[in-house]
């Protein structure tokens, strides 16, 4: 292991160590604004209105998410092939992934950063955060299971510049460790961090693969093009924010959320045992810290 890693991960763990006691979660000021008549009081925030499943509506979530990216990648092949537009009917299969791969990380994303980011839900301790199962967890979780399973990975064997091993690894490896966990065995508040908000990046990231491969395709076609710097426009701008979007999420923000996860997860193993899963409390840490190694 790289030695900033080693050192990454042992300062994480020993700050959530030092604070491991059963405690309460930051609340936002206006919880706290009636302690002083002298300060304005402050109207709550109202809580977003995210989907939130029950543990027998994943399996048909997770089949219904799978089928609508199955579907919509072969309904987008269909419609680039018979396209006049060379750049496009190039290579249907992968511009249409881009494009599916555009829609579903735009939903985990909007959905995750609702759930995690409105203090009117955010729990009040650590025993609430991870181990009362979240709804909208869970069907984050069976979003991200279904079309990796019925979608993506079909189409990362189907598509040749798709075909690596690496991105085999990865997704299989997301889809049997957090997307799986998440849906159906510790739907835990955190995952909303870690299959939702961290999956902004991957939006702009799609973004960046779409115009980039089809400002390629249409050089190959034409290289006098008008259209080439109106792509590399697009592509530009999606990779820079790609780049800025993966330091603010992947490096720093990342940091931030497997501090809590530690924090939280050291304060709840004590209990654990009678709610069955410490286990799954203990991979969870091994999969985020994981995760977290890998993108650095």
């Amino acid at each position: 292991m790289k030695p900033r890693v080693s050192w990454t991960l042992l300062a994480l763990a020993g700050s959530a160590a030092a604070f491991h006691a059963p405690q309460a979660l930051p609340r936002a000021a206006w919880a706290r604004g009636s302690e002083s008549a002298a300060l304005p009081r402050r109207r709550p925030p109202v809580a977003l209105a995210v989907p939130s499943i029950g543990a027998a509506a994943v399996w048909p979530v997770a089949a219904a998410s799978g089928a609508v990216a199955a579907a919509a990648q072969l309904a987008l092949v269909a419609r680039f092939r018979r396209s006049t537009d060379e750049a496009l009917s190039s290579e249907p299969g992968l511009r249409a992934y881009r494009i599916v791969a555009f829609a579903f990380t735009l939903l985990l994303a909007i959905v995750g950063s609702a759930r995690f980011f409105n203090p009117a839900t955010w729990p009040a301790d650590a025993a609430t955060a991870m181990l009362q199962a979240d709804g909208t967890v869970r069907f984050l979780g069976a979003v991200l299971f279904g079309e990796l399973l019925l979608w993506d990975l079909p189409c990362a064997i189907w598509i040749k510049k798709l075909r690596r091993p690496d991105l085999l690894i990865h997704h299989i490896g997301l889809a049997i460790g957090p997307a799986l966990v998440a849906s159906r065995f510790l739907p835990v508040f955190y995952y909303a961090w870690y299959i939702g908000v961290s999956e902004t990046s991957s939006v702009f990231l799609a973004g960046n693969d779409f115009f980039a491969e089809l400002h390629d395709a249409e050089a190959d076609a034409n290289a006098s093009s008008a259209r080439l710097p109106g792509l590399a426009r697009w592509r530009d701008a999606f990779q820079i924010s790609a780049a800025a979007v993966f330091v603010a999420v992947r490096v720093v923000g990342w940091a931030w959320a497997v501090w809590l996860l530690f924090r939280d997860t050291l304060a709840v193993l004590p209990l654990a045992a009678s709610y069955g899963v410490r286990s799954f409390l203990r991979l969870q840490l091994a999969m985020a810290s994981g995760f977290y190694c890998l993108q650095l």
